[in-house]
């Protein structure tokens, strides 16, 4: 699909550690990427060639793993103020691309297992919908690694604005008419929701409402599915290094959105307004639960990490509240 891997790809290093890319630009020297799946001899699943891996959720897990382990897949960058983690380009074995993956399922015919074929069921109800093409869609998570479970769910991803909001725009307004796709209702509504913000009991009949009506994740084939929104590089019009970030530390706002025309992609963003504060510009997040959030027109409430940032291309200066990096931040309707 792409020379360069982006949100979506997953990044195989030569000591065998496995890394979700996060975001669609990246510093000239390494990919910005969060460790995944770590291999070690008790775990549970296994790739195809005999390698045992665990899978870690959790950031602060991964960060203090690799901080003590191989402090090579963490740096702190001066122009965001923080560490990250990333892998440099030396250390980088395999690429793997999710739109290659979806066609190699394809290829497999009548070989594939019940999960492969419900995600290709997925992809072609899309395209049938819609119209766009499978060069645009892909299928990222477990699956493209090969370390899918009996838990494992169906993670697709569609690559381009254009293809990715007329997607959206045509499963807003016919989801309820697709026979092979459900909301998320019930017990089950209930558990998502758990597994997406944790207990929450503050926001629970909130955040449960706002789930139930996303129209980018549901049930396909008896699978869970999440459909990943991906800009390309050529359509956010930024370098990694236009920007520099100073971290200003955890903050809780209320703010009205302005605009939401970003609110599907991964990264997402809102535009807002503050009374309190009146620089700060957006909400963004490079976490897929904040996409579909909130709408236009809004008042909410936020928290996250606060950050001031400079445009080094015109000088100008403004302010976001980054969601997501910790499991307590929430983006919730007033």
């Amino acid at each position: 699909m792409n020379s360069q891997a982006i949100e979506g790809f997953f990044l195989i290093t030569d000591d065998d550690h496995v890394f979700e890319v996060k975001g669609v630009v990246h510093p000239r020297n390494r990919v910005v990427a969060y460790l995944r799946y770590l291999p070690t001899s008790d775990g549970n699943r296994v790739s195809s060639d005999g390698v045992r891996y665990r899978k870690i959720t959790s950031l602060k897990e991964r960060e203090d793993y690799l901080q003590k382990e191989h402090s090579e897949y963490v740096w702190f960058d001066e122009t965001r103020g923080r560490l990250l983690q990333g892998v440099p380009l030396n250390r980088i074995a395999f690429a793997l691309d999710p739109v290659d993956c979806l066609r190699q399922f394809r290829d497999m015919g009548r070989h594939s297992s019940s999960l492969q074929q419900a995600s290709l069921d997925l992809a072609q109800i899309l395209i049938d919908i819609t119209g766009i093409e499978w060069r645009t869609i892909g299928l990222t998570g477990s699956q493209l690694v090969g370390l899918a479970s009996s838990e494992s769910d169906i993670d697709l991803v569609i690559y381009g604005e254009e293809p990715a909001r007329k997607v959206h725009s045509i499963l807003k307004e016919r989801f309820h008419g697709i026979e092979d796709l459900s909301w998320y209702t019930g017990e089950l509504l209930d558990k998502h929701t758990t597994f997406r913000w944790g207990e929450t009991p503050r926001w629970r009949d909130v955040l449960q409402k706002v789930e139930s009506g996303k129209v980018l994740q549901g049930l396909c084939g008896g699978y869970e599915f999440f459909i990943r929104m991906v800009k390309l590089p050529d359509e956010i019009g930024y370098e990694y290094d236009d920007f520099e970030i100073h971290n200003e530390g955890t903050l809780t706002v209320k703010c009205h959105v302005t605009d939401d025309h970003d609110s599907i992609f991964t990264p997402c963003a809102y535009e807002v307004q503050c009374n309190r504060l009146g620089n700060l510009r957006r909400l963004v997040s490079y976490r897929g639960r904040f996409t579909e959030q909130v709408s236009k027109g809004m008042d909410v409430e936020a928290k996250g990490r606060f950050e001031s940032i400079t445009d080094r291309r015109s000088g100008e200066e403004f302010s976001q509240l980054v969601l997501g990096e910790s499991w307590d931040d929430y983006l919730v309707p007033l």
